[in-house]
């Protein structure tokens, strides 16, 4: 059998109109290109809730604008603050990603030293081809036990005052509830300040001068966390 046209698939980002455009609001909103920074910022549609986040996908700050309610309905309120919270968490990524060094070298795989295959025997050159399809094969078997593997625990977190509650899958956020008649209530201060302590408590805000910085993930890593936020940013806006 003749090798001179096999190919073995590589990762690549969705390319077409529709990511395009989605690529193009988180990177350049309102036609600014943004550049890298300690936060990033995301509005909900209407403009009255505003979620700002660091590249580590904490969340800063959370104001919600005088008003809010003449504009949101309270019971529509939890999905557009997970909605504007997940585009913040995208357009950090986003950003973060399209600045990125690109100059790096390249990595041999298993750590080989790189061979010109014309510089080997035929036989040595199945040897090597056979040893990276055997590690690809590995790899495949390890992902197919990982989606076997049961399914990650759940978990909910209450705001202080129970306006809102988050639910959790593996430590995520999936979802976020909240009581239309309890928030048809609170001042937009109280409130913005229920969102931060929710996050906070879910181990995805920082509160007031606290500062903890995760270590910074290897360039590798940093790629793989936006190629997964990616999957999400297509699906932006489904349930």
């Amino acid at each position: 059998m003749a090798l001179d046209h096999v190919e073995l698939a590589v990762l690549t980002v969705p390319d077409d109109p529709e990511t395009r455009a989605q690529y193009a609001e988180l990177t350049r909103p309102g036609g600014v290109e943004l550049q890298p920074a300690d936060t990033y910022e995301a509005r909900d549609p209407s403009g009255f809730i505003i979620v700002t986040v660091d590249k580590y996908r904490m969340m800063r700050n959370a104001r919600i604008r005088p008003g809010w309610d003449d504009n949101i309905r309270p019971e529509d309120f939890p999905a557009a603050l997970l909605t504007t919270y997940v585009t913040a968490v995208q357009r950090a990524f986003a950003v973060e990603y399209a600045h990125r060094p690109t100059d790096a070298p390249s990595t041999p795989v298993s750590g080989e030293t790189f061979v010109d295959p014309t510089d080997l025997s035929f036989d040595e050159w199945m040897a090597r081809t056979k040893t990276r399809l055997d590690a690809i094969d590995a790899e495949y078997d390890a992902i197919q036990r990982q989606q076997q593997a049961p399914r990650m625990d759940f978990a909910e977190i209450r705001s202080p005052l129970g306006y809102l509650t988050m639910r959790l899958r593996g430590g995520e956020p999936i979802a976020i509830n909240g009581d239309p008649m309890a928030l048809d209530n609170p001042s937009d201060t109280v409130l913005s300040e229920e969102i931060l302590q929710l996050f906070v408590r879910a181990g995805l805000g920082v509160d007031q001068e606290e500062r903890p910085r995760p270590a910074r993930a290897s360039d590798n890593d940093a790629d793989s966390d936006y190629f997964s936020e990616f999957t999400v940013l297509r699906d932006r806006g489904e349930e």
